[in-house]
């Protein structure tokens, strides 16, 4: 029983490196809060399954004696192999968020602000849980379905047993030269890169590979459907069997088509940047409306943000004021669809941080051309507006704004 159960799952040895393939995320538990990843090494310690970084699943799976092997099936069991049984010690349970919800990189993990909605691995868009092998992949050549050779009239130096490819112009995404007696006789032809690239929301095949068929299929194989486009810095792979199951679900019989490229494809989801000075200069101009006198300087570093391409507007939802500083929170619209926000904090450059209730200053007071010079005791510092009140030698208190002479304005 036991070692039948064994051949239905996924084999790996201690540590074990899975990953999500579909649209879940895995669950931790990270400094009193939930974060995610898509790819994990799992690992026993102190009782618990852990991440190759020490923090537990979530929820958690506990075992209070270290396993022989951790194995874990598509569905998300988690078995401990020990010397003469295989337990099942829990379940993996993935989170499924909506388009408009992006991840944040945090060290190894991934911060998502938004409403998960909680999946069984296998259950609809969530995906099921297979081993992770991008540790490796980049220096194994990728195993192919078949490869033809084109010779070419230009004379091509070759070292022995390999062979000359044709050189294509870059319209196509892969070298690949449609098989013409195949698709004479009604077949398919798919090439995909070792790497693809999308850039919206949702991906098709058309955005992935190059496609060879007979002209009236083309159009309709181009549109077929992939689902979700991958999250900003995080690959996503793709085989041949789910090309396969998505082509026969929008019509397509599999004996017809030929997939030409890797085993597993891998997709990487490209944007554009939002600077941290971008968000700085959109902060600054809404705190110029409401504190004309307040001088902004950032206290707080914001990293630049991956959003999709399109046109991107910032704009300034909030400003709050805490003690000395104000904190403005800053959204990021790309073609009027908010995308994520950063909550920026900024103190008062024109007043300095070492004025103080009871320093001695010297005021000036201002009448159109006329300045009279005194000094006075400072009673009261506003950091926010930038106003200094002060108590002069005849006991009467008026307020100003210090100039860049280190003086306190204060115009009549």
């Amino acid at each position: 029983m036991i070692s039948l159960l064994c051949t239905l799952l996924i084999g790996l040895a201690t540590p074990s490196a899975i990953q999500v393939d579909g649209e879940g995320y895995f669950r931790f538990a990270k400094d009193g809060s939930v974060v995610y990843a898509k790819h994990v090494s799992l690992e026993w310690r102190n009782g618990l399954i852990v991440s190759q970084d020490g923090d537990p699943v979530w929820p958690k799976i506990k075992s209070e004696s270290e396993p022989k092997s951790i194995e874990v099936d598509l569905r998300g069991r988690v078995l401990l192999g020990y010397s003469n049984e295989v337990i099942e010690a829990g379940r993996l349970v993935l989170a499924l968020f909506p388009d408009d919800v992006r991840p944040v990189e945090s060290g190894r993990y991934l911060k998502i602000y938004g409403d998960a909605e909680l999946k069984e691995p296998g259950e609809g868009l969530a995906g099921v849980i297979r081993p992770w092998t991008g540790s490796v992949a980049s220096s194994l050549e990728p195993e192919r379905s078949f490869i033809k050779v084109y010779e070419t009239e230009v004379e091509v130096p070759v070292k022995s047993k390999e062979e000359s490819v044709v050189a294509i112009q870059r319209s196509q995404k892969t070298d690949h030269v449609g098989d013409s007696e195949w698709i004479a006789t009604g077949g398919i032809e798919i090439a995909f890169p070792d790497e693809s690239e999308v850039s919206g929301n949702f991906m098709t095949l058309g955005d992935v590979a190059d496609i060879f068929c007979a002209p009236e299929l083309k159009a309709r194989l181009a549109a077929v459907d992939l689902g979700n486009s991958p999250v900003f810095g995080v690959p996503r792979q793709i085989d041949r069997t789910w090309i396969l199951g998505r082509l026969k679900s929008a019509g397509f019989a599999p004996a017809t088509v030929r997939v030409v490229g890797p085993v597993r494809l891998t997709i990487k989801r490209v944007g554009q940047s939002i600077t941290q000075q971008m968000f700085v200069d959109a902060a600054v101009r809404e705190i110029a409306t409401q504190y004309p006198g307040f001088e902004p300087e950032s206290t707080k570093p914001v990293p630049d943000l991956d959003v999709p391409v399109g046109e991107v507007q910032l704009v300034a939802e909030r400003v709050a004021k805490s003690g000395s500083t104000l904190m403005v929170t800053v959204a990021a619209f790309v073609d009027g669809k908010r995308i994520n926000s950063r909550n920026l904090t900024f103190t008062n450059s024109v007043v300095p941080l070492s004025l103080s209730v009871g320093d001695t200053v010297s005021v000036s007071f201002l009448s159109g051309a006329v300045v009279i010079d005194t000094t006075g005791q400072v009673k009261k510092v506003d950091r926010v507006k930038g106003e200094v009140t002060v108590q002069i030698s005849t006991g009467k208190q008026v307020v100003g704004t210090l100039n860049k002479q280190g003086k306190i304005e204060v115009r009549l």
